[in-house]
């Protein structure tokens, strides 16, 4: 697959093996050469670690750090994409905490993940499915990889910018790459969201999930 493109769609911050990374300006110039050769078709998920640097107020929505995989035939992107969606597992494991000690900062919180056990399969199975499409249609068949984060805050927004840096680990006790830094997410509503839909109170998200196990009696 070819090398890393990133792309902030709202809260969501996308890697994706697409095209060029270059229009990204929150990349830096080390992670695009360090990725050159990264291939989603072939990484080992038990050695893949992803973590996210957010405002102190913010966290992780539950579920909601995402790693997806998805392969297209030409022209067929938006129509018949196969993509894997899977939600990242948190760890506190030494190993995977320790290498991201140099990126902490004052105000901001790192969290850090993994590819669950359960889901090895699936994301081979993926790679493996992929790889056969290619070898029947070379040139034709296109992949992506991703890794999302949906966030949510705990009370009202500090002043000054809302900073987001997400980082790749993509080999066993490597260190870890930064992906996108210091993302301001304050740029990141539009006319449809606001800022406070992108990133609703964690009370509200409890609410709503409260509300869905209810019992019609």
């Amino acid at each position: 697959m070819p090398p890393i493109l990133c792309r902030l769609s709202a809260l969501t911050l996308v890697m994706a093996l697409e095209a060029s990374l270059a229009a990204c300006s929150h990349v830096p110039v080390s992670t695009i050469w360090a990725l050159r050769n990264f291939d989603a078709s072939s990484f080992d998920p038990a050695v893949l670690r992803a973590a996210v640097r957010l405002p102190e107020t913010f966290e992780p929505q539950k579920g909601g750090v995402t790693l997806k995989i998805g392969w297209w035939r030409d022209g067929e992107e938006n129509s018949a994409k196969h993509e894997l969606r899977l939600a990242l597992k948190d760890t506190t494991a030494a190993e995977d905490v320790a290498p991201l000690a140099g990126e902490k900062k004052a105000g901001a919180q790192i969290f850090a993940y993994r590819v669950g056990p359960a889901d090895y399969g699936a994301i081979r199975a993926s790679q493996k499915e992929f790889l056969e499409e290619k070898a029947r249609n070379p040139g034709k068949t296109h992949g992506s990889f991703g890794v999302s984060a949906d966030a949510c805050r705990r009370g009202d927004f500090p002043e000054g910018p809302l900073l987001l840096t997400t980082y790749l680990r993509t080999q066993p006790s490597g260190a870890y790459l930064t992906v996108v830094k210091d993302i301001d997410l304050r740029e990141a509503p539009t006319k449809e969201k606001s800022l406070d839909d992108l990133v609703p109170a964690c009370e509200k998200l409890a609410n709503r999930a409260e509300a869905g196990t209810g019992i019609d009696r």
